[in-house]
């Protein structure tokens, strides 16, 4: 679902096309945040959002 949401806002890859993270980094965050406890769930997406959507 997470990387789905991802992929369907444009976040997942940019412009160029190519990948704004790595497969396995992108795994390590969608468990992460099903791991994450309820009460922080909003916290570590917006975390994983400031990563992903961040301008360098």
């Amino acid at each position: 679902m997470f990387i789905l949401n991802l992929a369907a806002n444009g976040i997942l890859r940019r412009a160029s096309g190519e990948s704004r993270i790595n497969d396995n980094a992108l795994v390590a965050l969608a468990l992460l945040l099903a791991e994450s406890a309820p009460k922080q769930k909003e916290l570590m997406i917006r975390l994983v959002m400031h990563l992903l959507t961040e301008k360098r």
